[in-house]
């Protein structure tokens, strides 16, 4: 407007909208359109739509818009004849073009590598030129460029719903409940890239990793690649690594996978593991103790339980697969009813992530209180729209006294037995009668393995935390225990099996004076 139209209408087919490819040719009845625009001359201004922005656009049989779908081509009409049969199939817009007084209108479809998308409508009303041959070549060039515009969106449409479906597949479909966390909550911007993600990995010791991070990139293959990503990062979490191995580990491992993947032919999806942010949180509820390490801007913000807010300093690193510098953890220690916010970084603020989100904290504290749900909100309200981060947040849980035992042992083979009576009388205590036998079995058969291979102290630690029991032996050892199969004339060999067979999980973790090896027995109902 104004050179091709005083009245411009655009209908867009609901597929269209929806990113999804309308069948080749032409368009049958059955497809839904919606107005998609309207616009008039100011000198028109009193000039109502038949159908307004948003609406269901009817397009009725035997009218020059149904025609021109159907052909695939535009319809011009030099002079509107009121007495055309054609306006009497379509009161509603016959109606307008009236109170308008249109003489003069042209139909052109939309269409795009031989896909219908819409229709627009081009209008000229009394004291304007009727249409003529040269305004009809104009408006059919002018068409099939908003086309090509228009199905351009759709594609971009079209992928982002699809990295998005994939996205929700490869996430958890919910947070683990676990008895170090009290409550957690956690959000994935909707208009995102796909590549946000976040996690709650259970971790032996009753201990939890908490994972938030964002794969660089935008569409499916960039959900594909933070799969990917969160499937190693679950892995290396479940070896008992610290935050700061993990890291490092997930480094190698990304800039490997690109460097493997530059060439295209071996990589059709075009997948980059590089530049992406992550932070990875390691909680141990016995401690209360923290140890975090990030990659990129993510970065984390806790709210004490006296409703202060303060963003430890972790040490800064580049984005995964840039290498170089080593990755460190930091040392937190943290109250019990804190909350821990964890955020992949996205932002458009121009103050540094944690310190915007901490304004931000201070501003939601003071409406809400320390809700967790309505601090998640809150951050995430705060956002720009299309540069909301992925979040994480949860309430710290402490084990107390109660329900934590631990004895120290002297190197001697001779304190096994003084571990199994150790055991039987906390396991009184703590009323699990019923999982005295097992245990103490349990407890002779790791005691006596590390006593006949380390030479230093040995600690026995017993953990209830009203769903698991948790029998931790540690010792200064770095070598780790492994079962094997005993043949029918050997005397030794089977403790290990045995074990194996009494417990729900078992493993090993290495600590900077040895290794723990620990077992996890369900609890009685």
């Amino acid at each position: 407007m104004p050179e091709l139209g005083d009245i411009v209408t655009v209908e867009v087919s609901e597929l269209t909208l929806r990113g999804e490819a309308p069948p080749p040719g032409a368009l049958c009845g059955s497809t839904p359109f919606r107005r998609a625009a309207f616009q008039c001359l100011r000198g028109a201004s009193g000039v109502r739509p038949a159908y307004a922005v948003g609406d269901v656009s009817p397009i009725p049989p035997r009218t020059p818009y149904r025609q021109s779908l159907a052909h695939v081509g535009p319809r011009f009409i030099r002079e509107l004849n009121e007495r055309s049969r054609w306006l009497a199939q379509d009161p509603a817009r016959a109606r307008r073009m009236r109170e308008a007084r249109v003489h003069s209108l042209v139909v052109v479809p939309l269409v795009a590598r031989g896909v219908v998308l819409g229709l627009v409508g081009l209008y000229r009303r009394a004291g304007s030129a009727p249409y003529d041959a040269s305004d009809l070549q104009a408006a059919v060039r002018f068409a099939d460029r908003a086309a090509l515009c228009i199905d351009l969106v759709r594609r971009h449409i079209q992928e982002r719903t699809r990295a998005r479906l994939l996205q929700r597949t490869l996430l958890p479909e919910a947070l683990p409940s676990l008895s170090a966390l009290e409550a957690a909550h956690s959000y994935v911007p909707v208009e995102g890239s796909g590549g946000e993600w976040f996690d709650i990995i259970p971790l032996s010791g009753a201990r939890a990793a908490l994972v938030v991070g964002v794969a660089e990139g935008q569409g499916a293959d960039t959900a594909v690649g933070m799969g990917q990503l969160r499937a190693m990062i679950i892995t290396l979490a479940l070896q008992d690594l610290g935050p700061d191995e993990i890291l490092s580990r997930l480094d190698d491992v990304a800039t490997r996978l690109d460097r493997d993947h530059e060439a295209p032919r071996r990589h059709p999806l075009g997948l980059k593991y590089g530049d992406s942010s992550c932070i990875c949180v390691v909680y141990d509820p016995v401690t209360g103790h923290c140890s975090a390490s990030r990659a990129g801007d993510a970065h984390i913000v806790i709210v004490h339980p006296d409703g202060t807010v303060s963003a430890p300093a972790l040490a800064s690193r580049p984005p995964l697969g840039a290498g170089g510098q080593p990755f460190e953890a930091t040392d937190i220690d943290v109250q019990p009813g804190s909350i821990l916010l964890l955020n992949s970084g996205a932002t458009d603020d121009p103050r540094p992530g944690s310190q915007a989100v901490t304004d931000r904290l201070h501003e939601v504290l003071s409406r809400s209180g320390p809700d967790t749900q309505q601090i998640l909100e809150g951050v995430r309200c705060g956002a720009s729209p299309g540069h909301e981060p992925a979040l994480l947040a949860t309430r710290t849980r402490a084990f107390d006294a109660g329900h934590v035992a631990t004895r120290s042992l002297p190197p001697d083979v001779a304190a096994v037995a003084a571990a199994r009576s150790w055991t039987s009388r906390q396991l009184a205590r703590w009323m699990l009668d019923e999982l005295a036998y097992t245990t103490t079995l349990i407890v002779s058969e790791l005691v006596t393995n590390a006593m006949r291979y380390s030479a230093g102290p040995v600690e026995l630690r017993l953990i209830n935390d009203d769903r698991t029991l948790i029998c931790e032996v540690s010792d200064t050892s770095s070598a780790a225990p492994h079962p094997r199969r005993a043949t029918l004339s050997d005397e030794c060999g089977r403790g290990l099996s045995i074990v194996t067979e009494l417990t729900q999980h078992q493993g090993t973790r290495y600590t900077a004076s040895g290794k723990t090896v620990w077992t996890e027995q369900a609890l009685p109902t």
